[in-house]
């Protein structure tokens, strides 16, 4: 399975089984409903699924091991069906990253950055991809008294401890992916810096995640249903400044986007 994504642009839909979080919170109850939107995902092409069983929301209340390997187990059953597609489990939790990876899961996805050593342990163990993400405190006090200096270079010292720390756990480097956290403590302008800054976090050598879709630094007097077009534009600059992994709500038509946007940069900067 596919784990290189250096030299591509990747589509990651997002599939909260979550009933809070600040979009689609509630919609994927049950089995059937997420076997229906994973089928039609994999019809349209998609390759990269990443799972939530907490919301991360600005504001959210966290929740036990117990509840969120509960809601987890909605779709452990599903994934086993579609052995094409990379599953990531979205967690801060090592407990619930081991869960999922012993159940058919590809890839951790960890909001901390690996605070928690365990995470790289486990990383380590299972030879799986870590997705490291730069957050200023917790979902539920992020966006309180937000005091960002230099918002680029902290997160680029955040980075090379992170991945010095994981490396020295034994993750290789061609397990290690980067998030620079967008909306997760940080000002609208220190969101907008950092889109137009990936180019420096992908200096570091590693594969760079963004998740911008229908966050709130994207709004234009609207609600995030109201922000499909905010979104694809934020995407559009993310893949043009190098992002290889986009993590998206809406993946249609993200898919048509990065057709296209791959096929011109491709034709245009046959050297980028």
């Amino acid at each position: 399975m596919k784990t290189d994504f250096n030299h591509s642009v990747t589509i990651m839909g997002i599939l909260n089984l979550t009933p809070d979080s600040f979009y689609d919170g509630g919609v994927w109850n049950n089995k059937k409903k997420i076997i229906s939107i994973v089928q039609k995902w994999n019809d349209l092409g998609i390759r990269m699924i990443d799972v939530g069983c907490e919301s991360s929301r600005p504001g959210a209340d966290p929740i036990d091991i117990d509840e969120e390997i509960k809601r987890l187990n909605l779709i452990i059953p599903v994934i086993k069906l579609f052995p094409e597609i990379i599953f990531s489990i979205d967690t801060y939790k090592p407990e619930v990253a081991r869960y999922a990876i012993e159940n058919g899961f590809n890839i951790i996805n960890d909001i901390f950055g690996g605070s928690d050593n365990k995470m790289f342990e486990i990383a380590k163990e299972y030879d799986v991809p870590l997705i490291i993400m730069h957050m200023k405190g917790s979902p539920k006090t992020m966006q309180k008294n937000i005091k960002n200096k230099n918002i680029v270079e902290e997160v680029i010292e955040f980075f090379n401890e992170r991945v010095h720390s994981a490396k020295n756990f034994g993750i290789k480097s061609n397990n290690i992916i980067l998030d620079p956290g967008i909306g997760f403590g940080k000002s609208f302008s220190d969101n907008d810096k950092i889109l137009f800054n990936i180019k420096r976090f992908k200096n570091l050598g590693f594969p760079i995640l963004i998740g911008t879709s229908r966050k709130s630094f994207l709004k234009a007097n609207d609600s995030p249903k109201g922000r499909l077009a905010n979104s694809i534009a934020s995407m559009t600059l993310s893949i043009i400044n190098g992002a290889n992994i986009i993590r998206v709500h809406d993946v249609k038509e993200s898919l048509k986007v990065k057709y296209f946007l791959t096929r011109y940069i491709k034709s245009n900067f046959p050297n980028a």
